[in-house]
């Protein structure tokens, strides 16, 4: 399939064409683990919660990079560029990359509130040592928590900001696409 007919794919298809949570249910269910764990209370419910949101804020991250790639592509139709997806990156490495991507309703928020994230979860989980008591590991997760939640209300607004544009892409795009496929170029 040509990179046209590709991309025209893509953009007809709003469930499955444009960037989603491949797993979307089981990153609820995660969500929901980590929500049950924090609300026990104890130690291990909360240093459970705080790895999972950070799994699913990394994902938030990859998310909001795939729209942003969705966007330019959108963006220099009908020139082409193509994204690799680069295996194996760590959080700080995919906010790095997000950080370097086009500008974006809410980036800036969004890269502050992973990066302090970040910061609060290697402190707790590389240095759970250094701190004094279990009391003073589990209000420091308190604050991972409010974090968190943030992260979560500023990923869905500039997600749904993406959507909001892909919509009005596809509304001035696929007919002119349709028709750049279709018809023989001069010169063929």
């Amino acid at each position: 399939m040509s990179y046209s007919a590709n991309l025209l794919a893509r953009l007809k298809d709003a469930e499955e064409g444009w960037p989603h949570f491949e797993t979307a249910d089981f990153m609820q269910t995660l969500d929901d683990v980590a929500e049950t764990a924090f609300t026990k209370k104890s130690i291990e419910g909360h240093l459970a919660a705080l790895l999972i949101w950070h799994q699913l804020c990394e994902e938030m991250a990859k998310l909001l990079l795939k729209d942003a790639q969705f966007f330019i592509q959108l963006s220099v139709y009908p020139a082409e560029i193509v994204f690799r997806e680069k295996k194996k990156l760590m959080f700080g490495q995919v906010v790095e990359e997000l950080r370097e991507t086009i500008s974006f309703s809410h980036k800036v928020e969004f890269l502050i509130a992973c990066r302090k994230l970040n910061t609060e979860r290697i402190a707790l989980v590389h240095r759970l040592t250094r701190h004094t008591s279990l009391a003073d590991i589990m209000s420091r997760v308190v604050e991972v928590k409010t974090t968190f939640d943030e992260i979560f209300r500023i990923f869905e607004a500039a997600h749904d900001a993406f959507r909001v544009n892909f919509h009005s892409f596809a509304k001035d795009l696929i007919e002119f696409m349709e028709e750049e496929i279709t018809s023989p170029k001069e010169g063929s």
